[in-house]
């Protein structure tokens, strides 16, 4: 298709549009016509659903899910500028909005959210033959409830950002600022939506990094006003970060997805064989401590702090702990290659089971109002992640004890979960998830008793220290002392079943971290011959260290498993 782009914006011959945005892309438009009659036909059937709530529907969308989710202006949300809304994207908010946890619909008549839904995916179909950015805005937006077909939504919201050219730089583009921001907005938030949906539904990312150009986001991309009120500033700038912090996080995962879940990644790991597990390490690596930075450098009003934070952010934390849970997920699956390298499957173990044990304390710890507030789609299934990490790490237990201890703790992840599920129904899909993982658990064979196993000197890893345990990172006081030199006491069998090893090991002031007895905690073997033992790493190249595992080392989740000091 040619004609002359020299020009910044033109008419061709056959009516169509174009507009040359900068010296290496032109967009080609067509007209639409006069479609007023069939949208006023179509708003007026929207508002007709929702009756008396719509008003109540806009205000819980603009405080709750707007904050969250800044891919709309507010201004447009405003009663002049309302009447210009694409009916398609008018539907989506008010189906968003009434299927949130914390909405009050008006008893007498509250709203049908399944009709409200099948107009506005209806409503959506017939704008994606044409897409705008309103059509966008209305496809991301249906795509956050629970049970929408997601992976085939997100499919087409993709083909049409591209269509609209989000996935390019459009700093220099001759647009307002206004629209510059939420184009950049809109294109990061379609861009989380393709990689959680990869992760979520097992399928290939359909953004690639090489053909995506659109740059970071800062302030001024979300037009915070100075007019507003210094609440409602606050409010507003706390959501912005959440959704920057959001995006940050998901291009971590982009890089565990592509690094170890690629068709390509898999079949090299597969072909390593015994040595995939330390081939896996040694790529978990730098993305271990990419998390860790990102955990570390979040804004104070995002962060966890004695168990006290803000409603918005429960989503942005538990996609944090799935991340890890993914990373770790790789690594344990492994080890059926490497069954006879104890060292490592220890090393790798451990570190799976803090993490486990983080994401479930922080489940434990969510408020109400966390709970009905807003929360990322793929949420849900995020939940549904830390309950089949949990079995997985029983289905892999070498141990009958240690298999007890991962089912008492799934016993109690299950039960805040059916305790929660009153305050947010979507959890039910993670009970689900959990109880289908539990029933295929009964059919595995009895493990043997600890005592039955037999248990060997750790042999020496054969791999180099770099590639294991990053260069040790010490906490000094001001007279230069390491903080970091005690180390624990050598564990044996005999010491499983004994308060002293369960006090060590569980938690603060020797009180264990989960109502599970002594005899469900998770053991950890490890032996030495070598008489001047004095940590985990006796007998072998880290025996001097006093540092922990580098993946303990980087370990960053919750308040308690911070305190439980667990040194690998």
């Amino acid at each position: 298709m040619l004609f002359d782009i020299s020009r910044s914006a033109g008419t061709t011959s056959w009516g169509a549009n174009y507009q040359k945005s900068d010296d290496r892309n032109a967009f080609l438009t067509f007209g639409n016509g006069d479609h007023s009659g069939p949208q006023t036909t179509s708003i007026q059937a929207v508002e007709k659903l929702v009756g008396p709530n719509g008003p109540i529907l806009l205000q819980h969308f603009q405080t709750d899910i707007s904050r969250s989710f800044p891919i709309i202006e507010d201004a447009s949300l405003s009663p002049p500028q309302r009447k210009y809304l694409d009916p398609a994207l008018l539907c989506a908010i008010y189906t968003v909005s009434a299927s949130s946890p914390g909405f009050a619909a008006d008893k007498k008549r509250p709203p049908d959210i399944h009709q409200l839904e099948d107009l506005a995916l209806s409503l959506l179909t017939d704008s994606l033959n044409k897409p705008t950015l309103s059509t966008i805005q209305a496809g991301l937006l249906l795509m956050q409830r629970s049970d929408v077909d997601s992976k085939t939504l997100n499919t087409q919201l993709v083909s049409a950002a591209f269509e609209l050219g989000l996935y390019l730089d459009c700093s220099s583009w001759s647009l307002s600022d206004e629209e510059r921001g939420l184009r950049k907005r809109l294109a990061w938030a379609v861009y989380m939506q393709d990689q959680w949906c990869s992760l979520v539904h097992g399928r290939p990312s359909l953004i690639s990094k090489a053909h995506w150009a659109v740059q970071d986001l800062f302030d001024e991309d979300f037009g915070l006003g100075q007019d507003d009120s210094e609440a409602m500033f606050d409010e507003r700038k706390r959501g912005s970060e959440c959704f920057c912090e959001m995006v940050d996080l998901t291009k971590i995962l982009s890089s565990i997805l592509e690094a170890f879940y690629t068709q390509t990644a898999m079949q090299e790991y597969d072909a390593a064989g015994e040595n995939g597990t330390r081939l896996i390490l040694e790529r978990a690596k730098p993305i271990q401590m990419r998390l860790k930075d990102w955990f570390t450098q979040l804004p104070k009003t995002l962060k966890l702090e004695n168990g006290q934070a803000p409603s918005i952010i429960g989503h942005l934390h538990l996609a944090y702990f799935a991340t890890e849970i993914t990373l770790h997920r790789c690594i344990i699956r492994s080890l059926a290659n490497t069954s006879t390298d104890n060292y490592l499957a220890y090393i790798c173990r451990g570190a799976a089971k803090s993490r486990l044990i983080s994401a479930m304390d922080f489940v434990n710890r969510l408020r109400s109002d966390h709970l009905t507030s807003f929360w990322y789609f793929p949420s849900k299934v995020n939940f549904a992640l830390v309950a089949t990490f949990g079995s997985l790490l029983l289905a892999t237990a070498p141990c009958q004890e240690e298999a007890d201890f991962y089912r008492a703790r799934l016993g109690e992840y299950r039960w805040t979960l059916s305790v929660s599920a009153k305050n947010a129904g979507f959890l039910n899909f993670a009970i689900e998830s959990l109880e289908s993982s539990t029933d295929l658990l009964k059919s595995l064979p009895l493990k043997p008793k600890i005592q039955d196993l037999d248990i060997r000197p750790m042999p020496t890893p054969q791999i180099p220290i770099p590639h294991l345990i990053p260069p040790q990172e010490i906490d000094e006081d001001e007279d230069g002392d390491d903080t970091m030199t005690d180390a624990p006491q050598p564990i044996h069998s005999s010491d499983f079943q004994s308060q002293n090893f369960a006090a060590g090991m569980s938690g603060w002031n020797g009180s264990l971290m989960s109502p599970v007895t002594e005899s469900t905690e998770a053991p950890f073997i490890f032996q030495s011959n070598n008489p001047r033992y004095d940590g985990p790493f006796a007998g072998t190249p880290f025996e001097g260290l006093g540092a922990r595992n580098w993946f303990d080392n980087s370990h960053h989740g919750s308040p308690e498993a911070e305190r439980m000091g667990l040194l690998m």
